[in-house]
């Protein structure tokens, strides 16, 4: 009796662990295992890492196809910008051609241009009139050089004045205008600068003149109309143009040159407190410049 009891205190445990394992204790493909030893703890965490991995995989796949079909749309783009390419490429030559034939047609036109001038010397002398007004206007107004208001005032006067003389410049003859028209407007500036390099200032001023009326880089065209009328020491004109100029672009790689020039300018016309005004603004905003040591000189 006592063997016998002894032997089903030592089964009963084996057999509850053998119907434990039959509910599923160990089992790594049950969703939610339990009774898991060490070793199948460690099996089954390497299990979920190994399967975020592959969902990782999964995504990057994905992305790698997308990214594969982007590359593909963006060769059809190069593709459809490199014909683009060569169009324009044959449309520019043929262009060049254009250009070639203006040039044979614009030697006769020259011609036919002094010829105009040739016979023009009246209007010459009525346009000598026109500009001598425009210069009285100028003196009148440029009595000072300090206030935006003034400025202002300034400007709309000579555009209602410059507006008169081209009315003016219709009746007698319009000579000028036919001097341009075959021309770019790239083709006119390059010109013009060649004419004042040149010192053919006149011819420079209505080049750029031109220009202006085609609102075609109009700070530096009448930055170069500034400049011709400082080297005929028409100073008072200088300071109208030099002042138009900044005004529309302040930032221009000549702004030390035409600051310098103003205060020339005014110091020639005998308005010594804007010159040295001028001269003091060059040395601050521009102290490393040739021109500022130039305009040290005169301050000293």
């Amino acid at each position: 009796m006592t063997r016998f009891l002894l032997l089903t205190s030592f089964l009963l445990p084996l057999s509850l662990y053998a119907e434990k394992s039959a509910f599923g204790a160990g089992d790594l493909d049950n969703p939610s295992p339990y009774g898991l030893t060490k070793t199948e703890k460690r099996i089954l965490e390497n299990k979920e890492i190994i399967t975020d991995i592959e969902g990782t995989v999964r995504k990057n796949r994905t992305r790698i196809t997308g990214i594969e079909e982007s590359v593909s749309g963006m060769k059809s783009i190069v593709e459809g910008l490199n014909e683009k390419s060569q169009n324009d490429k044959r449309e520019l030559q043929g262009l060049k051609n254009d250009i070639n034939e203006m040039k044979d047609s614009s030697v006769q036109m020259n011609q036919k241009i002094d010829d105009l001038v040739a016979n023009h010397d009246e209007n010459i002398k009525k346009l000598k009139i026109v500009m001598g007004e425009l210069s009285s206007l100028i003196d009148r107004i440029n009595s000072t050089y300090v206030s935006k208001e003034e400025y202002n005032i300034l400007a709309k006067e000579i555009n209602s004045f410059k507006l008169e003389v081209s009315k003016q410049l219709k009746n007698i003859g319009k000579v000028s205008s036919n001097a341009f028209d075959n021309r770019s407007n790239a083709q006119i500036d390059i010109d013009a600068e060649e004419l004042f390099q040149k010192k053919k200032y006149a011819d420079a001023i209505d080049a750029f003149e031109y220009l202006i009326t085609k609102h075609y880089k109009p700070a530096r065209a009448h930055y170069y109309i500034g400049e011709s009328y400082f080297q005929l020491n028409e100073y008072k004109n200088a300071i109208a143009y030099f002042k138009e100029s900044a005004e529309l672009y302040s930032k221009a790689d000549y702004m030390p040159n035409l600051l310098l020039h103003t205060a020339i300018s005014f110091q020639k016309s005998k308005d010594d407190e804007h010159a040295q005004q001028f001269f003091q603004a060059l040395v601050a905003k521009y102290p490393d410049s040739s021109e500022a040591e130039k305009a040290k000189k005169f301050l000293k």
